[in-house]
């Protein structure tokens, strides 16, 4: 059965700002990269990685410009790679190389959430 509920991006909500924002951007972030992929399946992989890297931008510059957290986002950077897997080198997967400081952000989030919910 198809659903065709629409899930609303995190930088549309409210409490999308400081801290909270780093979790919405990488619900985003894994989204973005999704649609991308799905919308382009029938494309050569250069394609859906090009065109995924740039819904990945236009993501990244619309946490910039509604100031979720300036600190985090201002002058931060993803890029997409693909990279031979260690088990299947025929098959490459996809890497993000986010710049230090997001990438430690996010990370600290994701951590602070996950403790959260075992307790």
């Amino acid at each position: 059965m198809l659903t065709t509920e629409k899930r609303e991006w995190g930088f549309l909500h409210p409490e999308c700002h400081g801290r909270n924002a780093l979790m919405f951007f990488s619900w985003d972030l894994a989204r973005c990269i999704e649609e991308q992929f799905r919308l382009h399946e029938s494309a050569s992989l250069e394609t859906r990685l090009a065109e995924a890297q740039k819904a990945v931008d236009r993501l990244l510059n619309q946490y910039v410009q509604i100031q979720a957290n300036p600190d985090a986002f201002e002058g931060q950077s993803i890029t997409l790679h693909l990279e031979p897997d260690e088990n299947e080198p025929d098959k490459p997967v996809l890497a993000l190389h986010t710049s230090p400081h997001l990438e430690q952000l996010i990370l600290d989030v994701q951590s602070e959430q996950g403790s959260q919910s075992i307790n």
